[in-house]
């Protein structure tokens, strides 16, 4: 099954359809990329976005060849051309081994998976994965890691696995961020030691806001049963809280999580509204 949903996708400065879309493309040499959720035709922070990519670009010692605005452009064309305005799009800068500089730049939707919004009530299952990606603050693709994870889950019925270090500490999710609540305070693990999510930002701009205390530490697999909550943060649920974790059933409905999501939803509504008009936020 291809990657790349919908009809057309970008290959460089092709528009190609995507029944010509090759896996290898991304998956040979090393590739860094983001995924933007598109929300009645705005690209959610995109701008966010770029300069993570320029962040895991400096961290892996590459260049990219396009600036922010040629990105932006690229990423409307795309939505012009399949005429979509929602749906979670891919941007990627693939490196072919060897190369210094320039390879392929590519933009297609992937298929998006979003919680019903019953699940940001009752909360999603999680599960605990020992595992340790080898560049946490960069977006790096690591398909071995992630077959591995997605099998675990597709076995296991959860929705997300939180990776555990050598050292038993929790670190974050495989494709989100998590959050720990203890009373009226949030649990999560340093920056730098983690990839800095676009969401985990506003999340804590919220908590910055509302005087939410924060503390920036990681919790211990065996601690879990300390806190009353949890919650990850990522590109397709937005903040979703956890029902549980492994065996240890946590509360969803917890007051403080329903505060910050609905400050959250405030933001990324704010951001729709201003970018709206020019469809593409740039």
């Amino acid at each position: 099954m291809s990657e790349c949903f919908q009809n057309i996708f970008l290959l460089n400065d092709n528009q190609l359809k995507c029944e010509e879309f090759r896996s290898s493309l991304v998956y040979t040499g090393e590739s860094i990329y983001e995924v933007i959720k598109i929300s009645e035709g705005v690209p959610l922070f995109i701008e966010d976005h770029i300069a993570r990519l320029k962040d895991t670009a400096a961290i892996r010692h590459k260049k990219l060849w396009l600036d922010a605005g040629e990105i932006k452009l690229r990423v409307k064309k795309l939505l012009d051309l399949n005429q979509i305005g929602f749906g979670n799009v891919k941007v990627v800068f693939n490196f072919q081994s060897g190369e210094d500089s320039h390879g392929n730049f590519l933009s297609y939707f992937i298929e998006h998976h979003y919680p019903e919004e019953e699940k940001y009530i009752s909360g999603v299952p999680a599960i605990l994965y020992h595992a340790v990606r080898e560049y946490p603050s960069a977006k790096v693709i690591n398909q071995n890691l992630r077959s591995a994870i997605f099998k675990k889950l597709i076995d296991t019925g959860a929705y997300e696995a939180l990776l555990v270090n050598d050292e038993g500490f929790i670190t974050e999710g495989s494709r989100s961020n998590v959050f720990f609540v203890k009373g009226n305070e949030i649990f999560s693990a340093p920056d730098g030691e983690v990839l800095s999510g676009i969401a985990r930002k506003y999340i804590l701009q919220v908590c910055e806001i509302k005087n939410i205390v924060v503390n920036f530490i990681k919790v211990h697999c065996n601690q879990i049963n300390d806190f009353h909550a949890a919650f990850i943060s990522g590109t397709s649920p937005g903040m979703l809280p956890l029902y549980k974790i492994g065996s240890v059933t946590l509360e969803p409905d917890y007051e403080l999580i329903k505060i910050i999501r609905k400050g959250y939803q405030m933001i990324e509504n704010k951001y729709i509204t201003i970018n709206k008009d020019n469809r593409s936020g740039i």
